[in-house]
């Protein structure tokens, strides 16, 4: 099972069935889905299985968490109710079939409502998966990939020590990938 992970500001839950329609809803929304669907909405069904598949992940200590902060975002409590967003440690797919480099790693994932964007969240969530990453499942090395136009995620990728490796078609934009390792040292 996967732990509970705090930060500061935010509670990375271990995704359950009961965030199912709180994720759907994220993963559907049209900024959100953008990059991490190549703009595809998907339906109940496969948001179902994207949710079971990462539940399988746990024996390994890869799986989804879900997004919440500790303190609400504003004063109507009935706007924090759902997820403010997902985090993940997956297995790279199909980022691997145009990048042989990133067969067989290991990929964080941060998706955010855009009400959470601009605050520093995404970041503090993927230093959170880093740690645990690093302390917790001993990896070494992590790979990372983004969509060339998604600006946000390279910068904060960056900002995390993650080196950009290169380019590479994708399947709707290009792919820039890129590799963390533990010890700063990328190559």
């Amino acid at each position: 099972m996967l732990p509970t992970l705090h930060t500061d500001r935010l509670i990375l839950q271990p995704s359950a069935a009961e965030d199912l329609p709180a994720l759907w809803r994220l993963w559907t929304d049209p900024d959100v889905r953008r990059f991490l669907w190549d703009d595809r909405t998907i339906s109940l069904d496969e948001a179902r299985t994207t949710l079971h598949e990462c539940g399988d992940l746990a024996a390994q200590g890869l799986g989804l968490w879900t997004l919440r902060t500790r303190e609400p975002l504003t004063g109507d409590a009935a706007d924090d109710r759902d997820a403010l967003g997902c985090a993940g440690l997956l297995p790279v797919s199909t980022a691997a079939e145009y990048d042989e480099r990133l067969v067989g790693m290991i990929e964080p994932l941060v998706a955010l409502s855009p009400r959470a964007w601009g605050r520093g969240f995404a970041i503090e969530a993927l230093s959170a998966l880093l740690q645990y990453a690093r302390s917790t499942l001993h990896l070494d090395q992590l790979a990372a990939v983004t969509d060339v136009p998604n600006v946000a995620s390279d910068r904060m990728l960056q900002r995390s020590g993650f080196t950009v490796l290169g380019e590479v078609p994708g399947p709707r934009h290009r792919l820039r990938t890129y590799r963390w390792s533990a010890t700063g040292d990328a190559t």
